[in-house]
């Protein structure tokens, strides 16, 4: 089936754009629409789920032409144990796949929203299905490889292998929990109008996040060839990149891209804002410039020479780069935040490292410089801007900065300097946004008049 794949990459694409695609399917308000706007909705997980069928139907049958069935099976006759073939091989993936699509689907009738005006809970799904139809569609090479899906014309007669243990599935459970419930976090960040509709859904998908991804640290200290170049395992172990990018996704929704939207609301309208911008980028670019280089220099792939620096700066300079380029994106309409320049700032730098991956693997280094520089985009402006009271120094930003020097250099002292930065890389970001939400609830606490006193 030639047009399945385009389809599905189609129909992808449509879900990242279906809320623009929805509003004008309503504005037309004619049966096409109606039906074309049901069919974007729920052709990604009917076609996932015909890839399981036809997955299951040639289980059943023993089919040797099915390229599972030929490489651990074999000849002979369809037996009971054999469907967890099914869930452990590459089905597994695509159940995943489905699972959370559907989670996306039906998330607009999730219990923390049953309260909340009908319109609020469908732009939730809306963006719940554009968060995964970018994770699955930026991953899709990953979790839908080629060889999967070879004639078994290029396999031998007998089996090469045993059917996969039932450990394959945990990367594929904690991958599924991150996109969902980060995918909760992403939805809520980004419609910060509502008010206090989603905040026990939030708080709710932000402790299941950081419990994931604590669990996904544990999965990768284990997993990872620390001895050895794990990097160039990658391509064997399948679900290692993804993730490793889907643990960096959520915890920077969790730690820094949530909180910051109720702390930046509480910025006024931005005396000496041009200059905060200014250090902010500073700041940021110079982590990262720095950072990257250095820690592949550590992986010792690049020989004794300059290739690590060059090639750490060459992929450093690519995120900066487009971080300042997403300064001209408020100025064409796109800024539905409290501080839309920095919003985009820390969106793109949370998304670069999954979008360089599609070219190169060692764009994964981006990420401890990356949670070392977010929790910045949410001080600087705090500390910059005149006309805003500025939180204790000696509260936040001295632990902030002290945390940050310490978690950039100690990582370096340990075998494995990227697995060190993902155990400790995330706590400058979650010292501030903790110091940040005790600050401005103490500034409210002042700002509210006493009116029971009358």
């Amino acid at each position: 089936m030639p047009w399945f794949l385009p389809l599905f990459v189609i129909s992808l694409f449509a879900w990242i754009f279906y809320e623009a695609i929805d509003k004008y399917a309503k504005k037309k308000n004619t049966p096409f629409w109606s039906k074309a706007i049901f069919a974007i909705r729920w052709l990604p997980p009917i076609q996932v789920l015909f890839i399981l069928v036809l997955r299951l139907k040639s289980l059943i049958q023993h089919d040797m032409s099915h390229i599972e069935i030929a490489q651990y099976l074999g000849p002979g006759e369809f037996s009971a144990h054999h469907l967890k073939l099914i869930i452990t091989g590459n089905g597994g993936v695509e159940l995943t796949v489905l699972i959370v699509f559907l989670f996306a689907l039906f998330s607009e009738r999730l219990p923390s929203l049953v309260n909340a005006r009908i319109d609020l809970r469908q732009g939730f799904r809306n963006r719940m299905m554009m968060f995964a139809g970018l994770t699955i569609l930026l991953f899709s090479a990953i979790l839908f490889p080629e060889p999967a899906y070879y004639d078994t014309i290029t396999l031998p007669l007998n089996p090469i292998g045993v059917i996969p243990s039932w450990y394959t599935l945990v990367p594929l459970l904690l991958f599924a929990g991150i996109t969902m419930f980060g995918g909760e976090l992403f939805a809520v960040s980004t419609l910060f109008f509502a008010g206090g509709n989603f905040q026990k859904l939030a708080r709710r998908a932000r402790n299941k996040v950081l419990l994931i991804s604590l669990a996904t640290i544990i999965w990768l200290s284990i997993s990872m060839d620390v001895d050895g170049n794990w990097l160039q395992k990658i391509p064997e172990m399948g679900m290692l990149l993804p993730l490793i990018l889907m643990l960096h996704l959520g915890i920077c929704l969790a730690i820094t891209i949530h909180p910051a939207v109720e702390i930046e609301s509480e910025l006024n309208h931005g005396d000496g804002r041009s200059w905060g911008m200014l250090v902010l980028a500073a700041i940021m670019a110079l982590l990262i410039l720095v950072l990257t280089p250095l820690h592949l220099d550590q992986i010792q792939v690049f020989g004794s020479g300059l290739g690590a620096y060059v090639y750490g700066f060459w992929v450093a300079a690519v995120a900066v780069s487009a971080m300042m380029l997403v300064q001209f994106l408020p100025a064409l309409g796109f800024d539905a935040a409290p501080r839309p320049e920095i919003w985009w700032m820390k969106m793109t730098l949370v998304f670069s490292p999954i979008l360089l991956c599609l070219f190169t693997p060692f764009a994964v280094f981006l990420i401890p410089a990356i949670w070392l520089a977010l929790p910045w985009s949410s001080l600087t402006p705090w500390f910059i801007e005149r006309d805003v009271a500025s939180p204790s120094a000696s509260f936040v930003f001295y632990p902030v900065l002290f945390t940050t020097v310490m978690c950039a250099i100690l990582p370096f002292w340990w075998n494995e300097p990227f697995l060190a930065s993902l155990w400790f890389g995330w706590i400058p970001g979650a010292m501030a946004s903790i110091g940040l939400t005790l600050h401005v609830k103490r500034n409210g606490e002042y700002s509210t008049p006493d009116l029971t006193e009358e």
